[in-house]
């Protein structure tokens, strides 16, 4: 369902009907997409740090940056000794290189490998019973 983009694009009538499908479980979670493309933010990149944890001072730190949108730990590897991904959009490559360099004076200066978006696919969920 596309939401008009608006200040208050809900009724508060609407917004009560959303908790209580929220918490009945009618609605497991309700998000939004953004279209980072429509909003010129043409230069997206993952980027993977050796970064094995985070404590909850560091967690906020990066849940404020704007221009990310998401934040993953995962085990490292032998092969491959990165555990922490972050989703960092940019309108330029330079300011995509000074987002980097900014996290990374965060993070520690700890190692990191930069995944620059090629190709984005239409994102769907996971309908199993297709």
């Amino acid at each position: 369902m596309d939401i008009q983009i608006k200040s208050e694009p809900f009724t508060k009538e609407e917004l009560k009907k959303i908790k209580k499908d929220l918490s009945s479980g009618k609605l497991r979670r309700f998000g939004a997409i953004v279209d980072h493309q429509k909003l010129n933010y043409s230069y997206n990149a993952l980027a993977a740090w050796v970064k094995p944890a985070l404590n909850r001072r560091l967690a906020l730190q990066l849940k404020e940056k704007d221009y990310i949108s998401h934040i993953y730990l995962r085990k490292a590897h032998p092969l491959w000794p990165f555990g922490l991904y972050t989703m960092i959009h940019a309108q330029t490559k330079k300011e995509l290189d000074t987002y980097v360099q900014e996290l990374s004076a965060l993070l520690g200066d700890c190692g990191f490998k930069i995944l620059e978006t090629i190709r984005e696919f239409k994102k769907t969920s996971f309908n199993p019973y297709i």
